[in-house]
């Protein structure tokens, strides 16, 4: 069964948050201090899940098969998700912050514009992201497709951030606004699509494109 069928569990009674202790009617909640063996467990359970959807060999994957990765009870699991589809967006949710904090360390040494968007291409089509995605299409096709629909404004503005200082000096070499939306947008799109359809001879479209990309920018200069 794949997320678009899946339905959450009924309502159960919702644990008490841990972030705040009770207080008498009509006084303000006290912060206290997060629970970190919850922490653990909620960790525990969104690696379990990442795990068999990385190895599961069906399009199918069941709390069942999450609890016996994670060692833990079905009510455990609902204890803290109230439904799969909550597991599964706590995964995706994950993988996302993690290529952010990637990307940002993988440009961070970068000297030039021509160096920041080489370490870009590189690493857009080398990402835990981009791989993982691939794999997790095997598994959960409805749900991947709809995480890359409801997160596209948000890969268009990393990609907006990351090559800021790359677009700024192409409108100083060529004398032209560009638009960075579009470029961006593009980028986007040919990831994805490379997601869903390898690339050919292995080497990504955009490593392949990048000599003509630098090419076309030095004649432009120039003129």
């Amino acid at each position: 069964m794949t997320v678009s069928a899946r339905r959450a569990r009924p309502e159960a009674p919702v644990e008490r948050s841990a972030l705040t202790d009770a207080a008498p009617p009509g006084a303000p909640a006290r912060k206290r201090r997060a629970d970190p063996r919850a922490a653990r467990t909620i960790e525990n359970i969104i690696t379990a899940a990442q795990n068999v959807m990385m190895n599961h060999g069906t399009p199918r994957i069941t709390a069942q098969e999450v609890c016996d990765a994670a060692e833990i009870s079905r009510g455990t699991l609902y204890r803290y998700f109230p439904s799969m589809e909550a597991v599964l967006e706590a995964v995706v949710l994950r993988l996302r912050t993690e290529t952010d904090e990637e990307l940002s360390h993988a440009m961070a040494g970068c000297k030039t514009p021509a160096e920041r968007f080489a370490a870009f291409l590189k690493y857009s089509v080398s990402n835990n992201e981009t791989h993982r995605g691939a794999q997790f299409l095997h598994v959960e096709p409805a749900f991947v497709l709809q995480y890359f629909e409801s997160n596209f404004d948000h890969f268009i503005a990393r990609v907006l951030t990351a090559l800021e200082s790359v677009f700024d000096a192409w409108e100083r070499d060529i004398g032209v606004v560009v638009d960075r939306s579009a470029i961006a947008e593009m980028m986007v799109r040919l990831a994805l699509s490379e997601t869903i359809v390898s690339a050919r001879d292995g080497k990504p479209l955009a490593l392949r494109l990048q000599a003509t990309i630098d090419a076309v920018l030095k004649g432009l200069k120039a003129a």
